[in-house]
């Protein structure tokens, strides 16, 4: 009877210990399928990252500059103004025969309206290694030979709304053909400076 007693305890701890034992298997495979899960979570976190950070935020960038390449692109020189949102660019600087043509263009950025004013008596060129101005050509007349408002002979000026802009040309006598970049002084702005004349 006693021994019976014996080999049925024997059995049942041999059963709770194989149960113990087995438990821990039982645990480790969902601890093992938890690292299976886990790299692929990674690899779809990975995915996920290239597509989101990198390519939209860096073609947003790249989308909004063709809306202002065209300007920055044609534009030798370009800074905002002291008229409010507006930003001249100098879209051509060219020396032919003995005459200077300036070109710029004003284009208002900003949400309100603005006004330019360009008095022609202000503008110049400056040849600074050489110490010489250059003032805008005159007509026979006296007239500056110029973009100019209709019924004024020295002067442009006129209202922008957002997103407009308006294009100005002057005519400067040339600078010798060995001088190859100067100063151009527009009223409300600071000067461009070492402007590169271009050639025809």
């Amino acid at each position: 009877m006693r021994n019976v007693f014996l080999s049925t305890l024997a059995v049942v701890l041999v059963l709770t210990t194989g149960c113990q034992a087995h438990e821990p298997e039982s645990q480790s495979q969902p601890a093992e399928a938890t690292p299976a899960t886990a790299p692929a979570s990674p690899d779809v976190g990975a995915a996920a990252v290239p597509a989101a950070t990198p390519i939209p935020s860096s073609m947003s960038p790249a989308a909004a500059a063709p809306a202002a390449a065209p300007a920055s692109a044609a534009a030798l020189a370009s800074q905002p103004s002291n008229w409010p949102g507006v930003v001249v660019d100098v879209t051509e600087f060219r020396r032919k025969g003995s005459t200077l043509t300036a070109r710029v263009v004003l284009r208002n950025q900003g949400s309100a309206e603005a006004e330019p004013d360009v008095s022609y008596n202000e503008v110049y060129v400056m040849d600074l290694a050489a110490g010489k101005k250059y003032e805008v050509l005159k007509d026979e007349k006296g007239a500056y030979i110029a973009a100019l408002r209709s019924g004024y002979d020295n002067r442009w000026h006129q209202k922008l709304a957002p997103g407009e802009s308006y294009t100005l040309w002057m005519k400067f006598p040339a600078p010798p053909p060995d001088v190859k970049a100067v100063t151009l002084q527009l009223p409300g702005l600071p000067p461009f400076e070492d402007l590169a004349i271009q050639d025809s």
